[in-house]
């Protein structure tokens, strides 16, 4: 891979550009709206990082790269953000369109104005923002058109990968999709998420799917650190409501399991509140406190997180 580069869209903290970087790659450009995410990825991947809004980029803002990748925003698609779903609106006459994926036939005009000023008027609608960038860099720089484009997203994805094909032709890619989930990938968390490749037809590439072993999980105690720093840790009282519930549940949640705001009542992420021994570890979001509830041997103590906590 020496020698190619991709373009980092919606970056994040680095999960893209890490891969990427250990393929062999080099990163050209990486951009992110989240003063945060990209302080994060400046720190976990390199200083080529800029904060910028997607709808504000233009073709002459994006280096020349091999590979574009794309986690554009999910919130809009999944359950945890109400499935909002794709919305664009026309910046003309102010026409607020929801793309319905059944019905799509990638005619991107606005229907009230005919006008194609269109931008993105949910997260998730960001992702016509990168065919925007697209068809501008074909427009105005075809020799900077790369290769291969590359979307990621979580399962709710799933009624609008006909969408992602339909854009992919149009801008000259045969797409490729697959789902996979992180805990057959070494991580001791189930995430899934699909992966919608494009090859650009032009280019005459072939591409597959890496297989997905399933033989192996790794267990979230494998993750733990022994060793905890104090300043972790918090008081018992902050923790009565999560420890009489692990107390009642104990028995058949296992020894070590994975919890949710152990350091007060109500949580804000839907599902379970705590999951059995050794399963895979909840979505990290920043809705909750996310921990780990261990008992020791002798039934004493247990840990949330990094807690250390007595049990009563």
């Amino acid at each position: 891979m020496s020698g190619l580069k991709v373009n980092d869209f919606f970056c994040g903290c680095g999960g893209m550009g890490i891969a990427f970087q250990k393929a062999g790659f080099e990163i050209a450009g990486a951009w992110d709206y989240d003063k945060h995410a990209v302080q994060s990825y400046r720190e976990n991947v390199g200083n080529h990082v800029q904060k910028a809004d997607i709808r504000e980029m233009k073709w002459s803002d994006i280096p020349k790269a091999d590979v574009w990748a794309f986690g554009f925003p999910c919130q809009d698609l999944s359950v945890a953000g109400g499935k909002k779903g794709m919305v664009v609106k026309c910046q003309d006459c102010g026409c607020v369109q929801e793309i319905e994926p059944g019905e799509y036939d990638g005619n991107n005009r606005c229907p009230e104005c005919g006008g194609n000023n269109i931008k993105a008027d949910s997260r998730s609608g960001c992702f016509f923002e990168m065919m925007r960038l697209l068809q501008e860099t074909e427009e105005h720089a075809p020799e900077n058109m790369p290769a291969v484009i590359i979307a990621e997203n979580v399962k709710g994805l799933k009624p609008y990968l006909n969408v992602l094909e339909i854009e992919y032709r149009k801008r000259g890619y045969k797409a490729y999709y697959q789902l996979f989930n992180s805990k057959y990938w070494n991580v001791a968390q189930s995430r899934e998420r699909y992966a919608v490749v494009g090859t650009r037809e032009a280019e005459n590439l072939s591409f597959a799917f890496p297989a997905e072993q399933h033989e192996f999980i790794p267990k979230l105690s494998g993750f733990l650190d022994k060793n905890v720093d104090a300043k972790y840790y918090i008081e018992d009282s902050k923790a009565k409501t999560i420890l009489k519930q692990a107390l009642e549940r104990l028995a058949n949640l296992g020894k070590c399991h994975a919890t949710l705001t152990p350091d007060r009542e109500k949580k804000r992420q839907r599902g379970p509140r705590a999951k059995s021994d050794e399963e895979a570890m909840f979505t990290l979001t920043a809705q909750d406190i996310h921990g780990v509830i261990v008992a020791d041997d002798s039934g004493g103590y247990c840990e949330a997180g990094n807690m250390n906590l007595t049990m009563k």
